[in-house]
């Protein structure tokens, strides 16, 4: 396993699930996982402050934020991608596609990096860009430095 860059100082990934249709429960019984974030559109949930908003679209979010003590990005996508691709199984994400496909859902994958000064970003793996592809869900970087 390769290891992250050096001057690395936080990083996580997320898979993010959206769509007017979508029912977080059905997520939550594909992925048999729970996830960090859940409502349906028309839902009230509060935001970070505690303010309560009323969401536009159904979201679903799970994260590797405070799940795996590594630096590297890598590790923090392959964690999430195993929800998905069990031991090489494609049970999950053809019952994925469908819901996906039933309700509108779109997703994808918003990865945080941030670096020392100078630091060099991370690379996001050609297999994990492959996996990511087939679900399928954009990555989305917010890669800074100090």
């Amino acid at each position: 396993m390769k290891k992250p860059e050096p001057g690395t100082l936080q990083t996580y990934a997320s898979l993010r699930f959206s769509g007017d249709e979508l029912e977080p429960q059905r997520l939550t019984a594909i992925l048999n996982a729970r996830p960090e974030v859940a409502y349906r559109k028309g839902d009230v949930f509060k935001v970070s402050r505690g303010q309560e908003v009323r969401g536009r679209t159904g979201v679903w979010v799970i994260s590797s934020k405070g799940d795996i003590p590594s630096l590297d990005l890598n590790e923090h996508l392959d964690y999430l991608l195993g929800l998905l691709f069990p031991e090489g199984s494609e049970a999950k994400l053809n019952r994925l596609h469908e819901l996906m496909r039933e309700c509108n859902i779109e997703a994808d994958a918003p990865c945080f990096w941030y670096g020392e000064h100078g630091a060099k970003p991370p690379v996001i793996r050609e297999d994990i860009r492959d996996r990511l592809a087939r679900i399928p869900a954009e990555i989305w970087a917010d890669f800074d430095t100090d």
